[in-house]
Order: C-alpha cells, then structure tokens, then sequence
C-alpha cells in the first residue's frame, strides 16, 4: 500500500479553501475598499493553494498513490518518495535538469511531470480540461501580485474575454461586482478551485 495519500491532500485542499470562503462571506456587510482588499489577499492564497494542490497531487501519483477512487495511476517511472519524484521531474530525460518545476500553466505542468507520469493519465487530462480557468486564475493572480505592464495587459485581455468590448476594471472591482454576474468572481475562483482538486484527486 502506498504511504501517500490523494484523500488526505483532498480534505486538507478543501479545508484551506473553505477558510478563505469564509473570509470573502464575512466581508460582504464591509465597504467596498475593505471587501476588494480581502478578495485580493483571498486570490493570492487560493492560487497558491489550487498550484500546491496540483504539486502534491503530481508528486504522489508518482510514488504510486490511487486516485481517491481507487483506480492506479499510468506511470512511466515509479518514484520512492516524494523528493525522489521531484528529483526525477527535474532530471528523468531531460538533456540538461529543469532549473524547477512550474504548475501554474497547462503547458507547465505537462513539461514537468512528461517523463515520470503518462500526460494520457486522468491527472494530465483533468488539467488539460480546466487549462483555462487555470490560466485566467494565474493572470488574475500575477496582476494582484507584480501590477506590471505587461501583467496587466494579460488581464485586460481575461476582461475583454469575459466581457467582451474593451473594459477596464479594477482588481478589486472584478473580483468582488454582482453587477454583470450574481456570483462575484472571487466566489466562481473559489469554486473553480474546489471542481479542479476534486477532479485532479478523484481519478
């Protein structure tokens, strides 16, 4: 049996998630200047979140860990632990190492784990189906943190994709209006999030 577990990454993934729920539903009776600070500092965290859930998960399919459906994973190498699987992300045929892993892309995360877990697997699938979301998260989240031209320049393209025309909205604003949509961004990041890990771990 293996010694890693996709259940425990789960319900620890979604536990975090739900806190920061929490934090954007108690800021709801708050001004709007302190409701778009929460949000911006909740987007921060479930980005970082959702990118260790994806790293975890990655890593612990590769020691061999099921899907929490029971089903094994497809594996091109079987690593021994979950610092042997990054080693080998890095190394395993590859001319020259990776100076690291990335997981905040699609075409990240496939260059990352291609000769150690089978891209044809559930896992890569799962991501490849949510690549958009997960990029539209990162460009919201890289603006949030670095604010520079050319992050927001990536964002007013998310705008202008969601809202067609050429808006410009601010960050807090985006996250945190009811007036295009009755769920505010920030709660569809959330339960974007929630759909990606279960899917991810489920198998």
């Amino acid at each position: 049996m293996p010694t890693v577990s996709l259940n425990v990454t789960y319900t620890k993934k979604l536990s975090e998630i739900n806190k920061l729920q929490n934090y954007v539903l108690n800021s709801s009776s708050l001004s709007a200047k302190y409701q778009h600070f929460i949000s911006e500092v909740v987007m921060l965290r479930l980005f970082s979140v959702l990118e260790t859930s994806i790293s975890e998960c990655a890593f612990k399919l590769a020691c061999g860990a099921n899907y929490r459906s029971g089903v094994s994973p497809i594996l091109l190498h079987n690593c021994r632990s979950m610092v042997d699987a990054h080693s080998n992300m890095l190394t395993m045929g590859r001319r020259r190492p990776a100076i690291y892993l990335k997981w905040t892309r699609a075409d990240f995360i496939e260059y990352s784990i291609k000769n150690v877990l089978d891209t044809r697997d559930s896992f890569y699938r799962n991501i490849s189906y949510h690549s958009l979301l997960i990029d539209e998260m990162r460009v919201v989240r890289n603006h949030i943190a670095h604010g520079t031209s050319s992050t927001r320049l990536d964002y007013y393209r998310v705008l202008t994709r969601l809202y067609g025309g050429n808006p410009r909205l601010m960050m807090g604003a985006f996250l945190t209006s009811k007036t295009r949509h009755t769920n505010p961004n920030i709660m569809r990041y959330i339960q974007v999030s929630k759909i990606i890990i279960n899917d991810i771990t489920a198998g």
